[in-house]
């Protein structure tokens, strides 16, 4: 099974749990599960079958054996009779936007949907025969939000067609900048997984401090690429643009503002800890701050954060928030409940890396044509040296990828090599006005057999190489860790690029044995890339904390095949920033001499 397949298994019986009133803490176990499993790289039968299914979050001893049953066997019984406490077709209505298991469960009752493969369709039709309308607690409007709803999922408009951070963040951008125009709005902040950086992203969250929320509103729904109103209300309104995402805004007085940004910053997780948390010190805890569960519970140098009308503590900034609990203010980048409230508690928070840290990005494409095995470049290395200059970068490496082997000699491929270092060479002599020192790599692709596609006298002509797979990605897994090795053991391949090989919304990585690369890595002195590219954002967060855990130093680069591709460096940096990455632990923040150092050695 697929890790969504679990997921969605471990979701239904979350359901059902919310639905029979189980206990609430077995159902946000198996709704954490399923979070991380769902959002896992590593396949989870893969984890199984290693007998570490318990190393993901979440995935406690329990959940744990009732996985081992699924694998062994096909199936849960003791899930398959949970599930069959609720009509069948209820779960496939999970999946439209904004259906909850109780309006769910109502709808196939009430409307007699048995079958779960025409549950959608059923309902569809009850709606188009006016039926919906009929029920208590619905109405005309009711049905109507259900049809547009329904015809969202069905044109993949919808939370779980996700596009990723780079384009998100492009969207988010424009809608901010627009926001900002108006004179009321003090503050607009992207939310959920957007402000959190995460790779894939769904629908696109902002809060706006006013204290003007209808005039505020009023000019949101005037956003010059808004297809359709959704809904609107004193609070908020969502639209659908017309790319077909969703973009959703929440209005708040400045007074509660950072209380409701942290709320719907999230993660759902990092959340349901900080309430566990004010809970035991005598608080609960809202989109509007802080509340004393008992009126007599007063927290001393809070007085100015007190309203004692609403008996609340309000939170104009997410610090004053996170201090009130006796923490530090976290970045929302590891707001994932993965250590970091114990973290913050205990006073051991990362200090982040930066953008401003970096100093050299190692992974570009130039317009040069050496007959590459791979797409070229559209820039130039004078435009790219520029480029890099006015970045204020010490130093970049010109990795265009290795020609094609099999339409050249060995020979010939020297000639090449031979022609493209004297040309680089002459190029970078004629531009002493600038300050950036320049290394001249190669990406070179690993074979299936694990060999360099480049003949060993032409490394001769170049400082190292990247070294990465874009072929045959079926291979398995220990096939594919022992190709990955074999390519990374020449001296002269320091960098492992794009290390999982995934496309994202497009392509799952290739499978291999993380552990036994991260130990050579450290072994060897090899750096693995974080890649920075839109599609790939590659190595994932979860293996670059794995990576810094073991002691394995990594790079950041943009594979850029374009001299603005550059300007993606920020979206490395996040990748970087999730995974709990420091300055020190990734290399192209060093300084020139001392990368150099590191890099021809």
């Amino acid at each position: 099974m697929t890790n969504k397949e679990v997921a969605k298994l471990l979701r239904e019986v979350a359901a059902v749990y919310l639905l029979k009133e189980e206990n609430r803490f077995r159902t946000i176990a198996y709704e954490r599960a399923a979070d991380t499993i769902d959002a896992s790289t590593v396949d989870v039968e893969d984890l199984w079958k290693e007998g570490k299914l318990t190393s993901l979050p979440g995935v406690g001893s329990s959940i744990s054996s009732y996985l081992e049953e699924l694998f062994k066997t096909g199936e849960v019984k003791h899930f398959d009779s949970v599930r069959k406490k609720v009509p069948e077709a209820m779960f496939a209505l999970l999946d439209i936007p904004g259906f909850g298991p109780k309006r769910a469960l109502q709808l196939t009752k009430e409307l007699h949907i048995t079958s779960p493969k025409s549950a959608i369709d059923d309902l569809l039709r009850a709606a188009g025969q006016g039926k919906i309308a009929r029920l208590a607690g619905f109405g005309e409007k009711s049905q109507k939000d259900i049809v547009e709803s329904i015809q969202r999922f069905q044109k993949g408009q919808l939370k779980e067609n996700r596009i990723t951070l780079p384009v998100a963040s492009v969207i988010a951008d424009e809608v901010g900048e627009y926001l900002q125009r108006h004179r009321d709005v003090f503050e607009a902040i992207p939310l959920g997984s957007l402000r959190r950086q995460v790779a894939t992203i769904g629908d696109i969250d902002f809060a706006v401090s006013t204290k003007n929320p209808e005039s505020v509103l009023g000019w949101f729904l005037k956003y010059p690429k808004k297809q359709e109103l959704i809904e609107r209300g004193p609070t908020g309104a969502s639209i659908v643009l017309t790319n077909g995402r969703q973009v959703d805004v929440r209005v708040q007085d400045p007074k509660t503002f950072g209380s409701m940004v942290q709320y719907f910053t999230g993660s759902k997780q990092h959340n349901i800890h900080l309430r566990e948390l004010a809970l035991k010190q005598g608080y609960s805890l809202n989109e509007y701050g802080i509340k004393p569960l008992t009126k007599s519970k007063s927290k001393k140098g809070y007085g100015n954060n007190y309203n004692k009308k609403k008996n609340l503590y309000e939170f104009q900034k997410e610090e004053g928030f996170y201090r009130f609990l006796g923490m530090h203010w976290i970045p929302p980048e590891i707001r994932e409940d993965r250590g970091e409230i114990e973290a913050s508690l205990a006073n051991r928070l990362p200090e982040l890396v930066k953008m401003q840290d970096i100093k050299g990005d190692l992974h570009i494409h130039t317009s040069y044509d050496l007959k590459p095995s791979h797409d070229l470049g559209s820039s130039d290395l004078k435009e790219i040296l520029k480029y890099a200059d006015v970045r204020k970068y010490e130093y970049v490496g010109i990795s265009d990828h290795n020609p094609r082997v099999s339409e050249h000699s060995e020979i010939e491929i020297l000639s090449i090599m031979k022609r493209r270092k004297s040309y680089y060479e002459q190029i970078y002599s004629s531009t002493k006005s600038t300050r950036v020192k320049l290394f001249l790599m190669l990406e070179i692709d690993i074979l299936p057999d694990g060999k360099l596609a480049l003949p060993q006298n032409s490394f001769a002509y170049i400082d190292a190489a990247i070294v990465s797979i874009h072929s045959v990605f079926n291979m398995d897994k220990s096939r594919m860790t022992q190709r990955i090795l074999s390519g990374l053991s020449h001296p002269k391949a320091k960098i492992l690029g794009h290390p999982t090989g995934r496309l994202l919304t497009k392509r799952e990585g290739y499978d291999v044995d993380w552990d036994e690369i991260f130990t050579f890595c450290g072994k060897h002195n090899k750096a693995l890339e974080i890649n920075a590219y839109p599609q790939r954002l590659d190595l994932p967060d979860d293996l670059v904390r794995d990576a810094i855990r073991k002691g394995v130093r990594l790079v950041i680069s943009t594979d850029s095949h374009d001299v603005t591709h550059m300007d993606l460096m920020r979206y490395g940096v996040s990748v970087a920033r999730r995974g709990w990455a420091q300055k020190g632990d990734i290399l192209n923040t060093l300084p020139y001499n001392k990368f150099k150092e590191w890099l021809i050695s």
